[in-house]
């Protein structure tokens, strides 16, 4: 399940994990990134920081 959209950079992070039936909550799982077009970028990240790291590179090399 997609959870939040988190705009970092020309890019967005996105959470995915489960829904827990208990409490109605996402438990985020990994982190997605999508390019500027909306298009999600190859790999997966296991932490919000790592993600963040990831576009901070790839912004820094275009």
């Amino acid at each position: 399940m997609i959870g939040n959209g988190i705009a970092w950079g020309r890019h967005t992070i996105i959470e995915e994990g489960e829904l827990q039936r208990d409490t109605l909550q996402l438990r985020v799982d990994h982190y997605i990134v999508a390019g500027p077009d909306g298009r999600p970028l190859p790999g997966r990240f296991p932490t919000l920081e790592a993600a963040k790291a990831f576009v901070e590179q790839r912004e820094a090399d275009d």
